[in-house]
């Protein structure tokens, strides 16, 4: 296990454009290497395809609209490989905690509580759900990053009970092998066992994922936890209205301009979709910015667009709502309720 104590050791409606030049090329590498570096991963598409067939037999009841989401979703990450990610054999050096739950199994998580807490507060609770790659080194850094700057308890779960990859059509087969349900379940327990804890507060508490878990997210507040306010980070919407009036807190969703797994339209549908079911909402996207644009810290720290941009918007959003501050979202309705009011 990772060197650390479980917690209760411890002492809108519009969908914005934002611009933000292009960064797609990697750390340290010439614009004209990214053709190369494309070429190198294309043969891999085809062993994408194979096991997709191969998850989509052995999983049981994969809708076809996840086996879609989850190749787009690899065939980005094929050409904009993760960095510092962790195999499953490391999974228990990132843990600090690990969470009974109602099944029996153990639930492998980093908890992380502000550096400096305010001693016997009781903190709002963040769960960072991890993309498919699983739990790694970049999550358990934003984790801590967030509980410091947003003075709340953070945990990051394995949603996928002790594996974690950096092999492209694994990660697509722990994506499809994965049911909301038991990712719901699981999150049930991780709230539970926070509940426990001497810091936390989960009478207040937000959901938030990449990719993989920003689609888990949205899905885990709309069917099983509504009053926790939901983030996004390009992951997968839901689009049915009657599954999104269910929720009763509002919802963050942050997306880039020229991500091909959830193109505009797709954005826009779903900002529709929140507003037709009357859910407070913000809804983002950032011109020059792909799919998986927020990688590390380190983008934070050097400021860079449009990674600084959606992290204050997002630490903005998370702050208001664990203070109960009026919205920067409803205050806008207000403002359009007067402007058509003055022009009626």
């Amino acid at each position: 296990m990772h060197e650390g104590i479980g917690l209760g050791d411890w002492p809108g409606k519009s969908t914005h454009y934002c611009d933000a030049p292009e960064q797609n090329a990697a750390p340290g590498e010439p614009p004209g290497d990214q053709s190369a570096r494309r070429a190198r991963s294309m043969p891999m598409c085809a062993l994408l395809s194979t096991c997709v067939a191969v998850a989509t037999v052995n999983a049981v009841s994969i809708a076809p609209g996840a086996a879609v989401r989850a190749v787009n979703e690899a065939l980005h990450h094929l050409f904009e490989p993760p960095t510092a990610l962790r195999t499953s054999a490391q999974l228990e050096e990132l843990a600090n905690v690990r969470v009974p739950s109602a099944a029996g199994h153990e639930i492998l998580a980093f908890a992380a509580r502000p550096s400096s807490a305010p001693e016997g507060a009781r903190l709002p609770v963040l769960m960072l759900l991890h993309e498919f790659f699983g739990l790694n080194a970049p999550i358990v850094e934003k984790a801590q990053a967030l509980a410091d700057n947003l003075g709340c308890i953070v945990i990051a779960p394995d949603t996928f009970r002790g594996v974690a990859t950096s092999f492209i059509p694994r990660a697509i087969w722990l994506a499809l092998a994965t049911p909301q349900d038991r990712v719901n379940s699981d999150l049930d327990d991780v709230v539970r066992w926070a509940a426990r804890q001497e810091y936390a507060d989960t009478r207040r508490i937000a959901v938030m994922g990449f990719c993989y878990g920003g689609g888990k997210a949205i899905r885990y507040t709309t069917q099983a936890r509504p009053n926790a306010a939901t983030v996004i980070f390009y992951g997968s919407p839901v689009l049915d209205v009657a599954a999104l009036k269910r929720l009763r807190a509002p919802v963050l969703a942050v997306y880039g301009v020229d991500d091909a797994q959830f193109p505009q339209r797709t954005v826009v549908k779903f900002r529709e979709a929140l507003a037709e079911a009357g859910i407070e909402h913000e809804v983002m996207s950032y011109n020059g910015a792909g799919h998986a644009f927020w990688k590390d810290m380190g983008q934070v720290q050097r400021e860079e667009m449009p990674v600084i941009a959606a992290y204050r918007l997002m630490t903005n959003f998370l702050r208001g709502y664990f203070r109960g501050d009026e919205s920067v979202a409803s205050k806008r309705d207000f403002l359009e309720f007067l402007l058509g009011q003055e022009e009626a």
